[in-house]
């Protein structure tokens, strides 16, 4: 003997909680995409000036591309270089973009040691 048996209805799945999980996860992502690291949050970025190129590069300390540094248009060594007593101007520093990282960076330390507590070196704009 056979016994029919009822279909099972079945039931619906509510969707409703996936909908909310997705629209939270987008939520999410929208917050994260927005906001941007900061890595820079606690250091100060150097200023510039604008002056005309000329003024800048009056008695300036001059590096070329070899290392050979020049002043007043006469060739000098750092040893020889003295820090003006009670001078309120920083000494300019004019380096050729051929110039060696490290051997910018070994005449600044070495301008430093000599005395020389306020450097600036003298960079143009690049153009855009």
């Amino acid at each position: 003997m056979r016994l029919k048996t009822k279909p099972q209805k079945r039931t619906l799945e509510n969707t409703i909680p996936l909908i909310n999980i997705v629209f939270l996860m987008l939520i999410f992502f929208l917050f994260a995409g927005s906001i941007d690291r900061d890595d820079a949050k606690n250091v100060s970025p150097a200023e510039t000036q604008e002056q005309s190129s000329r003024e800048l590069i009056a008695g300036a300390l001059i590096i070329a591309p070899d290392g050979t540094m020049t002043q007043n248009e006469q060739p000098v060594q750092v040893e020889n270089l003295a820090p003006f007593e009670g001078s309120e101007e920083p000494l300019m520093v004019v380096a050729d973009k051929a110039l060696s990282g490290q051997t910018l960076a070994r005449t600044l330390a070495a301008l430093k040691k000599q005395g020389f507590s306020d450097v600036t070196l003298v960079t143009v704009r690049a153009s855009q």
